[in-house]
């Protein structure tokens, strides 16, 4: 069979056609015929999250105008075997981005073109269409987003009992999950509500009446886990540590071989109040040495640091929609290992909205949640997950860590200090003493009112403020905002 007389397959979804498609185009016509198959409308919107600008037939009508496509074909979003043999292809050409499980002699890859992709134009788009100002978060929480993310919460108002409604849920849940575990053993339980909600709803309904769990206190939250705790009258035993250095973990299993009937250990992961990083791997071993479940507040972790829980002996793991997934605040979550998450249903209830068994049991029944979900703000993470896959956890780690580094370099030279010392630290929130003769108020009213904000310290015995890197930021936003903090101070003097 000659080159010419082959069927090649381009699969697109060609929501925004650009230069790049008819590069692409352009190079595969070299190989034989070209057959576009195009992604359908439904499936668009099932797996990006949208309703594409042109409707199938439309999109249909502008790739049949090009000189290099010989016919185009409705397919699905991820292409097999079975779809090059309906339409009897000899080759699919893809970018370096391919993701379709077909055979690999079939399959020829072309670099993509650089500084060009649908979601960019439709990005700046958006960004010229609704004029939205953007202020650049530098507070722990919630994060500056794209405008696609804040996009995604402009849809037709649906009731969110409808199956449609369901499916995202299902999305959201198993994609948040693949971040930090297997779907086939862990799962996603999703509640409206903050990050506090979802530990309060843990460390309620994991810890059995008759037994103790084991706090680590070495910041804010680890108290506010004592605090749910009190609330609730648990059985608990607080372990206190210092809020800018590592636990000291012999002193840890001294507790727990000198106290009786304690089922789990709680901790947080990235230390909001300092940025204080607890390393998992130990406590993971401690878990599994005193054959305890693993409870781990992971808000300012998850989604930028590397968790493994399986590896880590993690049994529940709690996050929001808000930080390093970079979705809008009102979704927070529990990720459990599946069997363990099962046995909760013996436990009787302390409370009535964040009980997590009947939360996941209602969920695996339905796909709903038991009570009305924050709508818009689901499409919105589910939007933020596709951005989040796009970019890839490690690299948006890299990103927050190349800002961290423009800061804390930034802040040695001006002879300024911060709580933690670089080898303990998490690289994504930083604890800086204020200058004497600084007033924290008044130096965030000078940055918010040039679109900059930054957040109050909260470790009673230092007097500081701090500044977290995450979100839609890089080192370009650090570098203004080092700009002014030096203007800033220089005022002062």
């Amino acid at each position: 069979m000659s080159s010419l007389e082959k069927r090649v397959m381009v699969d697109m979804s060609a929501t925004i056609i650009h230069h790049g498609h008819i590069r692409l185009l352009k190079k595969a016509s070299e190989y034989g015929k070209v057959i576009v198959g195009l992604t359908t409308d439904d499936e668009v919107l099932a797996k990006k999250g949208y309703q594409p600008e042109l409707d199938f037939e439309h999109r249909k009508e502008i790739l049949e105008a090009i000189k290099y496509v010989d016919e185009v074909v409705p397919v699905p979003w991820a292409l097999d075997d079975g779809v090059l043999e309906k339409y009897s292809i000899d080759l699919l050409v893809h970018g370096d981005d391919n993701s379709n499980n077909i055979q690999k002699e079939k399959l020829l890859i072309f670099p993509r073109t650089k500084g060009i992709c649908s979601s960019d134009i439709r990005k700046k788009s958006s960004l010229i269409a609704n004029k939205i100002k953007r202020n650049i978060l530098l507070n722990p929480g919630p994060a500056t987003t794209t405008d696609s993310v804040k996009m995604a919460q402009v849809v037709p108002d649906i009731c969110p009992r409808e199956y449609e409604f369901g499916d995202l849920m299902e999305f959201v849940s198993i994609e948040l999950t693949k971040i930090v575990a297997n779907p086939k053993e862990y799962t996603t339980v999703l509640f409206g509500g903050s990050g506090t909600a979802v530990v309060e709803a843990t460390l309620t309904s994991a810890v059995p009446h008759d037994k103790k769990v084991l706090i680590v206190n070495n910041g804010a939250y680890g108290k506010r886990m004592c605090q749910i705790a009190d609330a609730y009258g648990m059985d608990y035993i607080e372990f206190e540590s210092s809020p800018i250095e590592p636990v000291e973990v012999e002193k840890l299993k001294k507790v727990i071989e000198e106290n009786e009937n304690i089922s789990h250990l709680a901790v947080i992961h990235n230390e909001t109040t300092t940025g204080l990083l607890n390393n998992l791997d130990e406590f993971g071993e401690i878990a599994k040495e005193y054959n305890l479940e693993l409870i781990v507040d992971a808000m300012s972790s998850y989604a930028a640091l590397p968790i493994d829980m399986k590896k880590q002996n993690i049994s529940y793991l709690c996050a929001s929609s808000n930080k390093n997934i970079q979705g809008m605040a009102g979704v927070g979550f529990v990720i459990a290992n599946t069997k363990k998450l099962e046995k909760l249903k013996e436990i009787k209830p302390r409370n009535f909205y964040l009980n997590l068994f009947a939360q996941y049991e209602n969920f695996i029944k339905s796909h709903q949640m038991r009570f009305t979900p924050p709508v818009q703000t689901l499409y919105a993470l589910k939007q933020a997950i596709i951005e989040a896959k796009e970019e890839g956890i490690e690299n948006r780690y890299k990103r927050y860590s190349k800002s961290w580094e423009r800061l804390t370099n930034e802040l040695k030279k001006m002879g300024l200090k911060y709580l933690v010392d670089d080898k303990y630290h998490s690289k994504i929130i930083t604890s800086i003493f204020i200058p004497d003769g600084v007033d924290f108020n008044e130096m965030h009213d000078y940055f918010y009112e040039r679109g900059f904000t930054i957040y109050p310290g909260k470790v009673a015995e230092f007097n500081t403020f701090r500044v977290a890197n995450i979100g839609e930021i890089d080192y370009r936003d650090m570098e203004e905002f080092l700009k002014l903090f030096k203007e800033y101070l220089g005022g002062k003097n």
